[in-house]
């Protein structure tokens, strides 16, 4: 008796970063041609649009771009399943800030407590994602580059598969 169900789509790639080659994608060199893509569409805003996505993926693709990094905050989730279909190499990010504040009311007011449980949640949504080859813990945040006393993040290990255990560690 079936109890529980759930499906999802998943994707296996091999992915290697060579100090000779670069990085190589199952196997075969790939030269990164990326752009910068924040989460929202101009305009039409910060609420998800999929054909809108689609197709500013479509013309980036256009003009040569096979990378992008989402930047400062997790990608919705169709987003992802965009970047899969059309082959995209995706950098996933997760936060904007850590401990400094950029505004007053950002993420740093919370940063402690939540930063290792949106952490694991983010990892463990978009692992299966074939085109996420990176992950990105944070940009532009002011411990990267005030010379201000605060946490900086040296690594994300990811213990197990399940996405259970992540361990960030700081000094």
């Amino acid at each position: 008796q079936v109890v529980d169900r759930y499906e999802t789509r998943f994707g296996i790639r091999s992915v290697r970063f060579d100090p000779e080659q670069g990085l190589l994608v199952n196997g075969q060199h790939i030269r990164i041609q990326g752009v910068n893509n924040h989460h929202d569409l101009g305009a039409l805003g910060a609420a998800f649009n999929l054909r809108a996505a689609e197709r500013q993926l479509e013309l980036l693709q256009g003009v040569g771009v096979n990378a992008i990094r989402l930047s400062h905050n997790p990608p919705a989730p169709e987003l992802l399943e965009l970047t899969d279909r059309l082959g995209l190499l995706v950098i996933d990010e997760i936060f904007d800030s850590w401990e400094l504040k950029k505004t007053p009311l950002d993420f740093h007011l919370v940063f402690p407590d939540w930063h290792e449980p949106d952490l694991r949640a983010m990892l463990r949504r978009d692992r299966n994602h074939p085109s996420v080859v990176l992950w990105s813990v944070g940009n532009e945040v002011g411990e990267q580059y005030t010379g201000d006393k605060g946490l900086r993040m040296q690594v994300v290990r990811v213990v197990d598969t399940s996405g259970s255990v992540v361990r960030v560690l700081l000094d």
